[in-house]
């Protein structure tokens, strides 16, 4: 069942994200820019020509400053090349007639808009999950403070705040949460602001 969420995340954010389209073009000697992030579903150019072909490497071989493409990869190019982002591989290029001097290139690539974290805050327990109509945050703090809670789809979106600068004491905290506006079946982030901290949590509502 985790799996089948996690498939289900990675596709309805991809479908509900808004495509960037972005373009690498070639400066003298060099690519501009030379490192790009871009997103799942983006739509990247990179100029090529005879002079300065194109070649998709793997990274080892761009360390290398080599010239070998990966087999999976867009291959060599002697045009300016379009493609769109379908996989979260960052991809790594380079010009096959002058990367010994430094022209190439970079794209980091990420699946979402919205990534859960668990890092900054740690002791933290949402129950149940998959929720229905309410939901509960169990913490333990070393101090006093006050917390905001809201939820947001995958795409980012706001949908619902469900508190607004709470105050709470050390120790065990409980928050209960109802959940308003007949909010659809789905897969959301419940995002805490918490004494200046942040923590963002997975929330599958049935």
């Amino acid at each position: 069942m985790k799996k089948i969420y996690t498939i289900l995340l990675l596709t309805v954010a991809t479908v509900c994200m808004k495509a960037t389209s972005y373009t690498v073009t070639i400066s003298g000697f060099a690519y501009s820019p030379a490192t790009l992030t871009v997103t799942v579903g983006d739509v990247v150019t990179i100029a090529a020509s005879g002079t300065h072909p194109l070649a998709e490497v793997s990274q080892a071989t761009w360390n290398a400053n080599g010239t070998a493409t990966v087999s999976t990869g867009f291959g060599n190019k002697t045009s300016n090349y379009t493609f769109t982002i379908t996989s979260a591989s960052d991809i790594y290029y380079v010009c096959t007639n002058h990367v010994g001097m430094g022209m190439k290139g970079m794209i980091t690539v990420s699946t979402v808009s919205v990534k859960e974290q668990n890092d900054l805050i740690s002791n933290i327990n949402m129950f149940p999950n998959p929720a229905k109509d309410k939901f509960s945050v169990k913490f333990n703090s070393t101090e006093n403070g006050t917390i905001t809670a809201k939820l947001y789809s995958v795409c980012g979106q706001e949908v619902e705040s469900l508190v607004v600068n709470k105050e709470f004491n050390s120790g065990v905290t409980t928050l209960n949460f109802d959940l308003q506006n007949h909010i659809p079946a789905g897969i959301y982030f419940v995002q805490l602001n918490y004494n200046s901290k942040k923590v963002i949590k997975k929330l599958i509502i049935d």
